[in-house]
């Protein structure tokens, strides 16, 4: 029998991955060792996006709840963070001490994404342990809110965006280092190189003249290594050969080599884009999400 084919999202990973975060490819031994230690059924469509990355960062990371970010994906493996990794025995023994009774039945509740604080879970409360979990949303910090958001993950993927910044796509093929100084002659905004650590590409940023205030605004590059890891890592040797190559941050700007790029539309970065005209590149707006 042919298993039906999931219509994963496109894109729903970042790139660059960061390996650390990248569990070993998935096999159906994985699979079958985590049912059985969860004591589950896990979901068809979690399974496949497994096997498009098993686990990591998201770049679809909002959710239409606007309750907290999605931002990553337990992949089932050794590695944080992993499915297999949580549990809710300090949740219960501070319920159990403060006498809070909900979120009910918590052994029911796998969290796939959370930060300790909130969680969201494939809910197997109502259907039971082998059928077709809902995706419910909670917080153990203050016991306010267990809420269902979807009947089921793929659903739950489906609904998933990225987040939107307006930007400029720039063409050239002048290293980044001559579009930073380029582009601080051009507006007039001192530029500040931040290196390649925090996300795995060169990144500089500047601020946005703004009236008793900043705005930031970062200049980056779209061909990246597929994925990365910061030097201090113990095993930055191990990991850096595990995905080699690159790829597009934003492929369907392919266009584009660099992003000039805000997180808010204001008039301080209208002004600004005013400037980009005299830079000697092809530009264009657009919106990066």
């Amino acid at each position: 029998m042919t298993t039906p084919l999931i219509d994963v999202p496109k894109r729903l990973f970042k790139i660059p991955v960061y390996l650390p975060s990248l569990q070993p490819k998935l096999t159906p031994r994985a699979i079958q060792r985590a049912e059985a230690q969860l004591g589950v059924k896990l979901p068809a469509a979690y399974l496949a996006a497994l096997r498009v990355q098993n686990g990591g960062y998201l770049r679809l990371s909002d959710h239409p709840s606007d309750l907290a970010p999605v931002d990553c994906l337990a992949g089932i493996g050794p590695r944080f963070p992993s499915i297999l990794e949580h549990d809710w025995e300090e949740v219960k023994a501070y319920m159990r001490e403060n006498n809070i009774k909900k979120p009910r039945r918590l052994d029911d509740l796998v969290s796939f994404c959370g930060d300790g604080h909130y969680h969201f879970c494939f809910d197997y409360r109502k259907r039971g342990r082998e059928s077709e979990p809902c995706i419910t949303y909670i917080d153990v910090e203050c016991f306010d809110v267990d809420k269902v958001l979807a009947p089921d993950f793929l659903t739950f993927l489906h609904q998933l965006r990225a987040e939107q910044e307006p930007a400029y796509g720039i063409s050239t093929s002048q290293p980044i280092e001559a579009v930073a100084a380029a582009l601080a002659d051009a507006s007039g905004c001192p530029l500040e190189d931040q290196g390649d650590q925090w996300y795995g590409y060169p990144t500089f940023h500047f601020d946005l003249p703004v009236a008793d205030d900043k705005q930031g605004a970062w200049l980056t590059p779209n061909r990246v290594k597929r994925g990365f890891v910061r030097q201090e890592d113990p095993e930055y040797a191990k990991l850096t050969a595990r995905m080699t190559g690159f790829a597009l941050r934003y492929p369907e700007h392919a266009d584009c080599d660099y992003f000039i790029s805000t997180k808010v539309d204001t008039e301080a970065w209208r002004g600004f884009t005013r400037a980009l005209s005299s830079l000697p590149y092809e530009s264009r707006a657009i919106v990066l999400e």
